[in-house]
């Protein structure tokens, strides 16, 4: 009695198992059905995959991302051999099974169990078809539910060569073929119902691993996997003992490696180089997002996934950067290129982009990747490190001959104006100062402080640095220079903000970040030279006027290399931040008396003025960081001097730090400020040899001046001489 009962106790809790776990699994299927869109509907109006849009920040198309158009095959003008050579590789019972093979599902779990990795694959046409059309790639039991769910509707829905054919014109081949007639024609120039046995074979190879099978690529890998087809065939009584050892002395070659005597006939066939055939609009930008997204997404989702591209570009002032940079004189001479990239320096976002002159997709793109030597562009952030550690605008400095070793520090016209304010000597971008306020700072301390906003910069270890021997892209120059129209932010570029699958699912987002690094009462002083400099400096030619002819808010900074080889122009507004080199991509010197303020100024002002013109550019903004600490009393205006550094009653306007205010005036002193220069100056003219100390170049890191310091008990000329 007592083993009936527990007998009767199994059975019941057998049962029991049976319900709970049927009962589960009904719900599970019925809780994923729900999830998906009518699946009959979707099956319906199913169609081959399509390419991917790329929007710009307003929603516009900017461009379609595609390697080539899609070419649909009937089932009846693929060859058998193509059919057999995708059966005997890919699913051998597809005309037996229901949409999964179980048994050999079972065979690819233990063999993947074994290996520890996935070794052997086991989807079946349909399940390819339903993940490739359907649904995403990604790897989670969810798509895998679904992927069933949809594999059984297509098995319903369709007969076996209506599947069979969606999918020879769903699966992709690599180097942009999509479908096995587009396959043909791109590997082989032929139609795909002139494909021969081996040639079938190969292509059915390919889309295993299309990366790794690619003939115009790796054509060794895919003849040993030609091979494999083949006998596989070959077994499975596809084909004959003589169709097998015929197709396998059947020769490929490649058509950048030809023999010399090549002569095509019936037993060679050439692979031909998978070279991109897609024009796009906006080659410059579109390289860019393809970059980005090739690191997100298989190549596959990327160009056939239906994605819709979500982008940070204005396309309205992209087509006005590309017109003006395109038709910028000095850009019609030669072989003369350059970059240039507008940010947006209050997140991030990259508004347009010239990669170069006649950009074509897949080139050298001179805006992210050319490394330039920056010149005096690099000039403000060696200032900024100077304002950080106690000078002011209004400090004076010395413009004179400076000798380290056998290395002399030359201005622009070899030309020295003796005393003036740091504003002045960025607005002429004086050489000699800059070499003296790195030696005052120091490198450690300069290259420490440029750590934090740029980590990938490569700081020389000597006062050369002072002068722009530093390298960088235009796009990085333009991050780095944000900090100056942001006020102190560190931000990363975003090009791609999200996008969403073919079926409006969010699956990538990028909201880019933002860090605060520097005090923004430090940058409003640069900000404030920056556009002192347009005013009245170097960078004047880069003015840009309001329709009442006023100038708009702006800064910026000029560039010019030795030998001319680069110039630059780095600009500033409270909305964008506008970097551009110039130059020859064999960094070969320019001709003539060329410099950044000369030659791509003018190109930066008639870039902006075209986005004024055009109303796209809001004349009325202004720094605000800088206008609050103006109006918080942080900042004071005075006139001072612009030799002197001390009040006056005609000079220039100077924003001085609240406790670091000037009281004294040029006139108390009799005869004025220069009096007393040329009354104490004595034996200033004499120059001192120094001993280079840090490398075979003789550029010393820290150095002593080159001219004496007058020793005096005034005070002030203490204080201007820096004793």
């Amino acid at each position: 009695m007592k083993l009936k009962s527990f007998f009767k106790f199994l059975i019941a809790f057998f049962i029991l198992i049976v319900v709970i776990v049927g009962g589960t699994g009904v719900y599970i299927l019925d809780k994923y059905y729900k999830q998906l869109p009518d699946i009959a509907d979707i099956i319906e109006e199913y169609s081959p995959s399509v390419p991917s849009t790329v929007y710009d920040r307003k929603g516009r198309v900017i461009d379609v991302i595609a390697k080539e158009t899609r070419d649909i095959a009937t089932f009846k003008e693929i060859p058998t051999n193509v059919k057999n050579a995708f059966l005997a590789i890919e699913d051998k019972q597809f005309y037996t099974h229901h949409g999964i093979h179980f048994k050999r599902l079972l065979g690819a779990i233990v063999a993947n169990i074994k290996s520890g990795r996935a070794v052997q694959g086991a989807s079946s046409f349909t399940q390819q078809l339903a993940r490739n059309a359907f649904l995403s790639h990604e790897k989670s039991i969810d798509r895998k539910i679904k992927e069933a769910l949809i594999t059984f509707e297509i098995e319903r829905k369709y007969t076996k060569d209506e599947i069979f054919e969606k999918y020879l014109n769903e699966i992709y081949f690599g180097g942009g073929a999509y479908g096995i007639k587009t396959a043909a024609r791109r590997f082989f120039r032929k139609d795909v119902s002139q494909l021969n046995l081996p040639e079938s074979a190969m292509l059915a190879g390919i889309p295993n691993r299309p990366e790794k099978y690619n003939p115009s690529r790796k054509l060794n890998n895919a003849l040993t996997r030609m091979k494999l087809i083949l006998s596989e065939m070959y077994a499975d009584g596809m084909i004959t003992k003589e169709e097998y050892d015929k197709a396998l002395q059947h020769k490929f070659y490649n058509d950048t490696d030809l023999p010399k005597d090549f002569v095509p006939n019936e037993n060679t066939t050439v692979v031909y180089s998978d070279k991109n055939v897609v024009q796009y609009n906006v080659p410059d930008f579109s390289n860019l997002v393809i970059d980005i997204l090739a690191k997100e997404f298989d190549e596959n989702t990327l160009y056939t996934g239906g994605l819709k591209i979500y982008t940070t570009l204005d396309l309205d002032i992209q087509k006005i950067a590309k017109k003006t940079f395109e038709n910028y004189s000095l850009l019609k001479k030669d072989n003369m290129q350059g970059g240039m990239v507008t940010i947006d320096p209050n997140n991030g976002d990259i508004i347009s982009i010239v990669a170069g002159k006649n950009f074509k997709i897949g080139g050298f793109n001179r805006a992210t990747m050319a490394k330039r030597q920056l010149g005096s562009s690099f000039k403000p952030f060696l200032y900024f490190t100077a304002i950080q550690n106690g000078f002011e605008l209004n400090t004076i400095v010395e413009d004179m001959y400076l000798q380290y070793g056998k290395w002399i520090p030359k201005n622009y016209g070899s030309r020295y104006n003796r005393n003036m304010t740091l504003l002045t000597a960025l607005d002429r971008s004086v050489n000699t100062v800059s070499v003296q306020l790195l030696e005052k700072v120091g490198i450690n301390n300069f290259k420490k402080n440029m750590q934090l906003l740029d980590p990938e910069l490569k700081i020389p270890d000597n006062l050369t640095a002072s002068l722009g021997t530093v390298e960088n892209t235009p796009l990085q120059q333009a991050i780095d220079y944000s900090i100056f129209a942001n006020g102190g932010y560190k931000i990363e570029p975003i090009v791609v903000t999200s996008v969403e699958d073919k079926y409006g699912n969010l699956i990538y987002e990028n909201h880019g970040k933002k860090e605060k690094i520097y005090d923004s009462l430090d940058t409003s002083l640069i900000t404030y030279m920056l556009k002192s400099s347009v005013i009245f400096g170097s960078s004047s030619k880069a003015s840009v006027f309001d329709a009442n002819k006023r100038r708009i808010e702006q800064g910026g900074k000029t560039g010019t290399t030795n030998e001319n080889r680069t110039l630059w122009f780095a600009g500033i507004t409270p909305n964008y931040v506008t970097t551009i080199y110039l130059g020859y991509d064999d960094n070969k010197p320019i001709k003539g008396r060329m410099t950044g303020g000369t030659a791509v100024a003018p190109l930066w002002a008639e870039y902006y003025q075209a986005l004024v013109n055009n109303g796209l550019y809001d004349t009325n903004a202004k720094f605000s960081f800088l206008e609050n600490h103006i109006k918080s009393g942080d900042l004071l205006n005075e006139t001072l001097s612009l030799t002197s550094g001390l009040i006056v009653d005609k000079g220039r306007n100077f924003v001085v730090r609240r406790g670091k205010v000037e009281i004294e005036r040029a006139d108390k002193y009799s005869g004025g400020i220069q009096g007393i220069f040329e009354g104490n100056r004595g034996n200033s003219n004499q120059q001192i040899q120094n001993t280079p100390t840090n490398n075979s170049q003789n550029i010393p890191q820290t150095s002593t001046p080159v001219e004496e310091k007058t020793k005096t008990d005034d005070p002030l000329l203490q204080r201007l001489l820096g004793i």
